[in-house]
């Protein structure tokens, strides 16, 4: 007995009317009226992702066109037309492919072809797929028969990148955007082609595939075709995933568990548990990064769960996981993970910078939202600036006729929150004025801040070059020679123990910014250089003398 050839499911269930056409509903509505109106355009731009009905619907476009009750809005599907078109042999329905027919001379020949009468229908019909590959010189050939053309002619263009497509071509036709089509939408259908081929399969896989289509039919029915090839019996979720290589919705929550209880050695284990199982580094962060924008949704509200394209064990999930993070964190989060992203594209070792990323993530510090970094200066100011003001002079008063050495208000060095006092009482006094305070008039007050509490820092910083403050972003540079200087400077402490110093002497809070230059513009800043040592004493210091002395060493400057 002769085996009939297999149809693969998605040309076997390609829609063959309007009303079949999966999510478009707005265009399909609009082309029917157009065809009752008698207004039929002669030019159709459709443009949208892949799989989501594009080239379907410029054939049943041209069905309803030339069939032989036509124009019709619903087309037989029997009549010779008809037959001809869906088993795409049809003379008077012309399929090009644009990638293959890109140059000026196939554009010339269709020109030439597009004088001739239709052989049988009542239109000539071009459906030119992936049209913004023509050339620009075929696009150019192109354009007076695509204003002027016979009246026999339509043109039906598809394209998935409109962008790329001249504006010339563009306005000389009537548009049409298709969407990516809903998860829920896509596995609905998926279960109608599950009941007519007799396929078993669970609702959550029906989603999962529905999910990892990204919006395109085409391409879920591909993976619906690939799962019932490769499993016998029912098809579950674990055998999509396993099959697919996706990142399971448990993997997601327990490791954002092991973040949420800063646990590092937790996520470490889930990461290389994911991909020893063969799971993609990029896609696991591209996962991470949709979970957290999904609990940061939740965290506005917990009606926009609707929002969230999920099962519902995996919602539930997420409404008790959602505490466990601030909005601060989750910007953070996306922060971290859309650089890694950004790493991962030009980096060989995938694994890496994930690993990175994911301890980075694990061991954050407090993350503070503005208004309470700002109530919290604010509150410093307030009870720091009457001993800055009149202690503080007391003490120096006192401490300079003893003869001993001044303490500048600093208990504990390795405390970011205590400020010296000659600082506090020149914000204070810019405070009084309420003037605008240049970051040049305050950079040698700054290096004298940080000399206090933490030298090498004060010392990198003195060699590079003050730029701008704008809108809370202080900018300074440095020649490309210190780019080792602006790297420590740029260590997360190094980084808010200047920000901090220098928040409060222009009174507002600032964040700083560091950039590479060939060269400095060689300007001075009177007092600065004086603040920071530039030469090494060996003298001064014992261990470094004996080091000279054992290695042979020397001062280099």
């Amino acid at each position: 007995m002769e085996h009939k050839p297999y149809i693969v499911i998605a040309r076997k269930y390609r829609p063959q009317t309007f009303d079949e056409v999966i999510g478009q509903t707005p265009i399909s509505t609009t082309l029917k009226n157009a065809i009752s109106l008698n207004r039929v355009g002669h030019a159709y731009l459709f443009s949208g992702p892949r799989g989501v009905g594009k080239t379907s619907m410029a054939r049943i476009f041209a069905k309803a066109l030339n069939c032989k009750k036509g124009p019709t809005v619903t087309p037989c599907g029997e009549c010779p037309a008809c037959a001809e078109i869906e088993g795409a042999r049809s003379l008077d329905v012309l399929e090009i492919d644009g990638a293959s027919n890109r140059g000026i001379d196939e554009i010339r020949t269709l020109r030439e072809n597009v004088k001739f009468a239709p052989a049988a229908g009542k239109y000539k019909i071009y459906i030119i797929d992936e049209v913004h590959q023509i050339t620009a010189d075929g696009f150019n050939a192109l354009l007076k028969t695509l204003e002027e053309p016979p009246a026999h002619v339509k043109f039906i263009f598809a394209t998935t990148s409109s962008h790329k497509v001249p504006a010339t071509i563009l306005s000389r036709c009537q548009r049409f955007d298709f969407r990516r089509i809903s998860v829920e939408t896509i596995a609905g259908a998926l279960k109608e082609i599950c009941k007519k081929e007799k396929i078993k399969i669970d609702d959550d896989a029906l989603f999962t595939i529905a999910k990892t289509a990204d919006g395109s039919l085409r391409d879920s029915q591909s993976v619906l075709d690939q799962m019932a090839a490769s499993t016998e019996g029912k098809i579950s979720k674990e055998d999509v995933v396993r099959s697919l290589g996706v990142l399971e919705e448990e993997t997601l929550v327990e490791l954002m568990n092991a973040l949420a209880k800063r646990d590092a050695k937790s996520a470490l284990l889930v990461l290389h548990a994911s991909l020893n199982e063969g799971k993609d580094p990029g896609l696991f962060m591209e996962k991470l990064l949709e979970h957290a924008r999904n609990l940061l949704f939740l965290s506005v509200s917990d009606d926009l769960v609707e929002l969230v394209d999920a099962t519902e064990s995996y919602k539930k999930s997420l409404l008790k996981q959602k505490a466990a993070f601030s909005r601060e964190e989750l910007f953070y989060f996306f922060s971290v993970v859309s650089h890694t992203l950004q790493i991962l594209r030009r980096f060989e070792m995938k694994r890496i910078p994930v690993e990175i990323a994911l301890v980075k993530l694990a061991q954050r510090s407090s993350v503070q939202s503005v208004s309470e970094a700002l109530d919290r200066l604010k509150g410093i100011q307030k009870k720091i600036a009457p001993v800055a003001g009149i202690e503080g002079s007391q003490k120096r008063d006192s401490s300079a006729r003893q003869g001993e050495p001044q303490n500048d208000g600093i208990d504990d060095p390795d405390k970011t929150e205590e400020l010296p006092s000659e600082d506090l009482s020149i914000g204070e006094e810019r405070q009084r004025e309420k003037k605008p305070v240049s970051f040049e008039s305050v950079w040698p007050p700054l290096i004298g801040a940080l000399k206090a509490e933490k030298i090498s820092v004060a010392t990198y910083l003195s060699e590079g070059e003050p730029l701008t403050i704008e809108n809370g972003v202080a900018r300074v540079s440095f020649p490309e020679r210190l780019s080792f200087h602006r790297e420590t400077l740029e260590v997360p402490d190094n980084k808010k123990l200047i920000e901090k110093h220098l928040s409060i002497l222009l009174d507002q809070p600032v964040r700083i910014e560091f950039e590479s230059v060939k060269e400095l513009s060689g300007k001075t800043y009177p007092g600065a250089a004086e603040e920071v040592p530039k030469t090494i004493n060996p003298e001064a210091d014992p261990a470094l003398k004996s080091a000279m002395s054992i290695f042979g060493g020397k001062i280099v400057q």
